[in-house]
């Protein structure tokens, strides 16, 4: 026994040293810190003191303070009693000088200039980017027509509109599904094709796609078959976007007129997303297609909140193309045409109500039948 005694006795005291040491070294260094708080008068030291030692973690939070170290201020004086000293807090973990300093200033503020301050400046709604690039100002007022281009494996669907002025409603001034007919193609006919699909989109003040799916590391990705078929709808992707940005002029200084929507943003505001999942846009489009009753004479006489700006012309023509697609073409062009309504709402419009549909903060319904009706002409 005493001879384990001897052999650990060493080990022992050099811990205890280690441990004098490093306290010595952390109390040094809280000193030099405390030197470099600024001057209190007696009176703010009291104040902050007693603010600190006597108010619960839930009230300490309403001061400038986060509240993890709110609850480790709130720890550290439950294991060693209440702070003596304003240095004391410096031995908190997380209270560094400048997060001292800043914690100090806002208990000597008066309460009355706290709570004015804070409802004078609301706290700014987060908004996500909804494209990339971003748009500048000066850009997103001078866009008066968009188009919106879905890009399939085997095919392309685009969808026009006219941005109405004033209150005035927006107008579908185009849409359309043209099939490239093969998985396998060989890259020189397949930008072949791409470039006379581009052709047949008509010109507009800008282009809107939606982000292509980024690609994955994976062990395990997929049949060959799959990768081919994901390589082909990259490059349909890759080729149609250096084709739509080239119709703008060779300018340097001349402004994006190609943006990428985030993915399913635009199913998420109509609705149409299950998981990660789409579901059919058809019976949207049929809905907003329907006249429930004429909005430019209706809306006067209502306290409802529809606004014209926000409705949609449908033209006879374009509704019968509508209808003589296929099934899974219409599915295509409906979701051509919501990619570039959900762009001029969220971003050239700007409307709240859509904007809130979308945070994930937003705690608004989801659109009912009449945020879905629209004007036919």
């Amino acid at each position: 026994m005493l001879r384990r005694r001897s052999l650990f006795g060493p080990c022992i005291g050099f811990l205890r040293l280690s441990a004098r040491l490093q306290h010595r070294a952390g109390q040094a260094e809280n000193d030099q810190a405390s030197s470099l708080l600024p001057a209190y008068s007696d009176a703010e030291r009291l104040k902050i003191l007693q603010a600190i030692n006597e108010k619960s973690m839930d009230q300490m939070t309403s001061f400038d303070i986060t509240k993890s170290r709110a609850t480790k201020l709130h720890n550290w004086k439950v294991r060693h009693g209440p702070l003596q000293d304003l240095s004391d807090i410096l031995y908190v973990e997380g209270f560094g000088l400048k997060v001292a300093i800043k914690f100090f200033k806002s208990l000597l503020e008066p309460l009355g200039s706290r709570s004015s301050g804070a409802v004078g400046k609301p706290k700014a709604a987060r908004v996500a980017p909804f494209i990339t690039p971003p748009i500048d100002e000066a850009q997103r007022q001078r866009i008066t027509s968009s188009v919106g281009v879905r890009i399939g494996v085997t095919s392309v669907s685009w969808a026009r509109l006219e941005i109405g002025s004033g209150d005035s409603p927006c107008m579908l001034t185009d849409w359309h599904h043209h099939e490239l007919n093969d998985k396998k193609l060989h890259l020189s006919e397949l930008s072949r094709r791409c470039l006379y699909v581009s052709h047949q989109i008509p010109h507009a003040d800008c282009y809107v796609m939606e982000s292509p799916q980024m690609a994955q590391a994976s062990s395990n990705p997929g049949s060959i078959d799959q990768q081919n078929v994901n390589i082909q709808k990259a490059q349909v992707a890759a080729i149609m976007s250096y084709s739509l940005m080239s119709r703008s002029d060779a300018d340097e200084n001349k402004a994006n007129s190609l943006y990428f929507m985030r993915r399913f943003l635009s199913a998420r505001l109509f609705n149409h997303l299950v998981g990660t999942e789409r579901v059919s846009s058809e019976d949207t489009i049929l809905a907003m297609m329907r006249t429930h009753y004429n909005v430019e004479h209706e809306l006067p006489k209502t306290d409802s909140s529809l606004s014209l700006r926000q409705q949609v012309l449908f033209p006879a023509d374009l509704r019968l193309i509508f209808s003589q697609q296929e099934r899974y073409q219409r599915e295509l062009l409906g979701q051509a045409f919501l990619l570039t309504l959900a762009f001029t709402r969220l971003v050239l419009l700007q409307d709240s109500q859509s904007i809130a549909l979308v945070t994930r903060s937003s705690k608004c319904s989801l659109p009912g039948e009449k945020s879905c009706e629209a004007i036919v002409v």
